[in-house]
């Protein structure tokens, strides 16, 4: 299969290495072409952990004609900050029809992409996609290397096309398409999104540790203490009750370390206790900054337009409003204005993308 990874960061080194590996014809395209210097060169990634192998890329480049050349589909694999600028790009440039992945959309991230796609008025439709969450747990250790820690299982992948969530899962290169499962709706995808749930406040409330230039630590087991967890649980269960105000419901996130990791269940368990099994979780080291996609991803993809889903539906948010005033005041950006807040965005084509029944 011909394939376009989309981003050369963590997730896009990894991804890249597991498709080639498996044989198919990968093109890699980064924006900056500083950061993949080395990889031009090479069109060699080295994976190692759960993938391994040295991965021969079909081309490495940062023209965006390259990477639109007729790929079978397109795997975008950048943070969220990225997806508006993107849409732009490739609505100016795409040349043939395909499935686009946004891997993962965080929240309402193909509606988002697709409006600004659509207002570039090109006569190629593709079938604009996103995922739950990333399927890889990976970290990049050098520009052409990638440590894979963990595969998940049973993501959920929902579009906004005429295929159903089962075409687009059939449609996914064969080695990677038995992590995914058709999503039921894309609420399951976008308030589905447990990545703005684990990984914003945790940072935020240890922000003296992780700005300390003489103290490192390990993020999920030393920064999600008993105290912490639960307002992670708090927080949380506001994003259940905006899904279930939509007339859905989703996993919480402590279900969700069961479906994605199998991590034993306990009865009684809290998310702290859920998190302290999960052992791929106990060796990820935390951010030296605040200035990191934890934040910068996150709140402003993730919690903003959950907090404006939630004010729309009539729903409490308290926690998730004040994790967005912490993050602003702290970092000094207003992320309800630059973030997903859903201005210019149809609310009606919102609902109707959230609520679209197409399994």
């Amino acid at each position: 299969m011909k394939i376009s990874v989309i981003g050369a960061g963590n997730l896009g080194l990894a991804m890249a290495a597991h498709l080639a590996l498996a044989n198919n014809d990968v093109t890699l395209w980064n924006r900056s072409a500083e950061n993949i210097a080395s990889l031009k060169t090479s069109k060699t990634i080295q994976a190692t952990g759960k993938i391994s192998g040295n991965a021969r890329l079909a081309e490495v480049t940062d023209d965006i004609e390259v990477a639109l050349a007729n790929p079978d589909i397109i795997l975008v694999a950048t943070p969220a900050i990225a997806h508006r600028d993107l849409a732009i790009l490739f609505g100016r440039h795409m040349q043939n029809d395909c499935i686009i992945v946004l891997n993962p959309g965080r929240t309402c991230g193909a509606i988002e992409f697709n409006h600004y796609y659509s207002l570039q008025n090109n006569p190629i439709t593709p079938e604009i996609a996103e995922t739950q969450t990333v399927m890889h747990t990976c970290r990049k250790l050098a520009p052409d290397k990638v440590n894979i820690l963990a595969l998940k299982d049973s993501i959920y992948l929902a579009g906004l096309g005429d295929m159903s969530n089962s075409e687009l899962v059939a449609g996914l290169p064969e080695v990677i398409r038995d992590h995914f499962t058709p999503a039921d709706s894309m609420i399951q995808t976008s308030i589905g999104n447990v990545g703005m749930i684990l990984h914003c406040t945790p940072l935020l409330l240890n922000s003296g540790w992780t700005e300390n230039p003489n103290f490192s630590y390990k993020y999920y087991t030393d920064s999600i203490t008993p105290h912490i967890g639960s307002f992670i649980e708090e927080l949380d269960r506001e994003r259940l009750e905006v899904a279930e105000a939509l007339g859905y419901i989703v996993l919480s996130t402590k279900d969700w370390f069961h479906r994605s990791y199998h991590t034993p269940y306990v009865e009684g368990e809290t998310l702290y206790d859920v998190i302290s099994r999960t052992d791929v979780y106990h060796d990820i080291d935390a951010p030296n900054t605040l200035h990191h996609r934890y934040i910068l991803e996150d709140v402003p993809y993730g919690l903003v337009p959950l907090e404006k889903l939630g004010n729309l539906m009539g729903v409490d948010t308290s926690y998730t409003s004040l994790i967005i005033d912490l993050a602003s005041k702290l970092l000094r950006i207003d992320f309800r204005a630059t973030g997903r807040n859903l201005k210019g965005i149809n609310l009606q084509s919102v609902y109707s993308a959230l609520l679209r029944q197409h399994k």
